[in-house]
């Protein structure tokens, strides 16, 4: 509060109590109201001050000027409380522990060190600290994009990232560990890895993920760290590399997994800050020096387990050196990757319509026709896969099959999922273009000797495909661009491949704009086909009619 308004406010509490208080309180308050203003590092232990002053007030004087003096009091809390600045920092709760995480006693709060130390830094700096959820792949851009203030989320300083923000000093330094199952006798380092074409599992968009990239590795990008040591536990990939507080959270307590060599590649967490905020970068890097040398950053490494001796280095007064990962871009190369990504799109589209149209048109018919239990049997199957996401049910097939025995590649999951799921909304388009069919189209079937079964398939069926045809093109074209959720089970195509490229390099619109041109070159020549075959199945309809006798 400025001093104006500071003596402005002691003024209106001298005149609403113009009588002396015993003990001095209005010195009291005068001293306190001074102390919480000025020293936000105080906070708590200047309310408790406050609020015993109020106390005083009410017990000891009997005059009605004492509630005055309290009412005074409590705004002046609230407006302090309301007046002290907040650092908000960005960070992905999705990414798992220990960095942000949903507190698993309440579900309500995120728990993690990394709340803890922009906590400490805030406080430090006369500020309170307040979280701004974002997504991992897009935090760069959504800083940039002034969405907070700064990154607090186990924030890896690159090259690449560099170009585009600045960095505070560390205030942790972390190494990368590669884990592999405990019966795996071949791979004892990463060199390993590469040597017998193995598949390793890290993070996208870190340090790990650039290392593998540049050097060629066969690795696979992960949205969290759970998912990796999962693939890892269920065979479906060789070893996964995290950093080591990953490593420790996760799979030092598995009996399944063991360490695959030394830890290694040195690495450091920094503040990601706006180029244009030299001002708080200077502000955060005297605060982490504060926090190191006080202890403060200790006892919270120590408390979540991640404290070392190699902590040590950063309470020094030399500069702390550490290597520094770059991706490095070529619009070859990625033009290429993005092709290879298309053809992976194209795949688990082309498979899950095929297993949609193969099991909606069953569907469509045991609604309509079948017996009672049968038809009970496809309500249910079509409200449960039309009314969940198809991410949950993507997720339910990836990890929950493996619990019964039955454990299926990322491609095959996808494939299987979203055919499964389409197939309950071809079903609906399949039923309506069957009830579109004139029922005296039967009556002239069976007149004309036909059974049922040769008369659906002779007779009902060319003509509600004709129908249907609209919907179905509609239905295949967002499936393209359903295969994106594909990206939650490791399925490396072409949204995510456009997502990872991006984030790397920042270049979002020149990318963004190759990325539609692979979708539109996808889904335009289907639309031409299918809008050329609804005019061929529209004019041999036409001749029927003109026909004689028809």
């Amino acid at each position: 509060m400025p001093a104006p308004r500071r003596i402005l406010l002691r003024r209106m509490i001298m005149k609403l109590c113009p009588y002396k208080i015993k003990g001095g309180c209005i010195t009291s308050v005068s001293f306190v109201q001074d102390f919480y203003l000025n020293s936000s590092s105080q906070y708590l232990f200047s309310k408790v001050i406050i609020y015993y002053i109020c106390l005083k007030v009410f017990t000891e004087i009997k005059k009605p000027g004492s509630f005055l003096v309290i009412l005074c009091l409590l705004i002046l809390i609230n407006r302090s409380s309301e007046g002290q600045p907040v650092l908000t920092h960005g960070g992905d709760p999705s990414g798992g522990a220990p960095y942000v995480f949903t507190d698993p006693a309440n579900p309500n709060n995120y728990i993690g060190y990394e709340l803890e130390i922009a906590d400490a830094v805030a406080k430090q700096m006369g500020m309170r600290a307040e979280l701004i959820r974002t997504d991992w792949e897009a935090i760069v851009a959504s800083l940039k994009n002034k969405k907070f203030d700064v990154i607090f989320d186990g924030f890896e300083p690159t090259a690449d990232r560099a170009r585009e923000i600045i960095f505070s000093k560390p205030y942790y330094l972390f190494r990368l560990q590669l884990t592999v199952r405990k019966d795996n006798k071949e791979i004892n380092s990463l060199e390993d890895c590469r040597r017998l074409n193995k598949s390793v599992g890290t993070l996208v968009n870190c340090a790990a993920s650039r290392l593998l990239e540049n050097e060629k590795y066969n690795w696979r990008p992960y949205a969290d760290p759970v998912g990796a040591y999962k693939d890892l536990e269920f065979g479906r990939i060789d070893a996964v590399l995290m950093d080591i507080p990953m490593e420790m959270f996760y799979a030092r307590s598995n009996p399944e997994f063991r360490k695959a060599g030394e830890p290694f590649h040195k690495g450091a967490y920094v503040v990601g800050i706006r180029k244009e905020d030299t001002l708080l970068q200077k502000r955060i890097n005297s605060a982490i020096d504060t926090l190191l040398r006080d202890g403060t950053f200790e006892k919270i490494f120590r408390k979540w387990d991640m404290w070392d001796d190699f902590q040590l280095q950063l309470a020094g007064k030399t500069d702390v050196h550490y290597e520094i990962t770059e991706k490095k871009f070529d619009w070859i190369e990625a033009l290429l990757k993005l092709a290879h990504a298309a053809g992976i799109t194209i795949l688990l589209a082309f498979g899950a319509m095929l297993i949609a149209v193969v099991l909606g048109i069953p569907l469509a018919v045991g609604q309509m026709y079948g017996p009672k239990t049968v038809r009970i049997f496809c309500n249910v199957y079509i409200e449960f896969f039309r009314g969940t996401p198809v991410l949950v049910q993507l997720l339910f097939l990836y990890f929950g099959l493996p619990v019964i025995g039955i454990s299926l590649p990322g491609w095959l999951t996808a494939l299987v999922g979203l055919g499964l799921n389409y197939a309950a909304y071809e079903s609906q388009v399949y039923r309506a273009a069957f009830q579109a069919v004139p029922s005296r189209q039967w009556d002239v079937s069976y007149s004309l000797g036909m059974k049922p079964m040769l008369a659906f398939r002779r007779i009902i069926l060319p003509q509600a495909v004709r129908t249907a045809l609209p919907p179905m093109t509609n239905d295949f074209v967002a499936l393209f661009k359903d295969t994106s959720t594909a990206f939650a089970i490791s399925v490396w195509e072409l949204a995510t491949a456009y997502r990872e490229l991006a984030n790397a390099t920042q270049s979002y619109l020149l990318l963004g704009a190759v990325v539609c041109v692979f979708y539109l070159a996808m889904s335009l020549p289907l639309t031409h086909y299918a809008r050329k075959l609804e005019n061929k199945l529209k004019r041999s309809s036409q001749k029927l009619e003109k026909a004689p006798g028809t």
